[in-house]
């Protein structure tokens, strides 16, 4: 397994293979280190692709590539 996979299962806090937006929220303020309502929603419009209002891996990893991977 990945870092990347392991980040996204840490955050993935009820196994159900997609971050929702209360477990955006905490990744917000754990990973980014800001507050993480307003944030959360700016990153689902991004990164949600097929808008059913969760993060699942590969919008994940897109954003992961944009916000955490330098």
């Amino acid at each position: 397994m990945d870092k990347l996979e392991e980040l996204f299962e840490f955050f993935d806090k009820n196994s159900d293979g997609y971050i929702s937006k209360m477990e955006l929220i905490e990744l917000v303020e754990v990973l980014l280190n800001e507050k993480g309502l307003g944030k959360s929603s700016h990153i689902l419009k991004e990164f949600d692709f097929n808008h059913d209002s969760k993060i699942d891996f590969d919008e994940f990893t897109a954003f992961a590539k944009m916000h955490l991977i330098k």
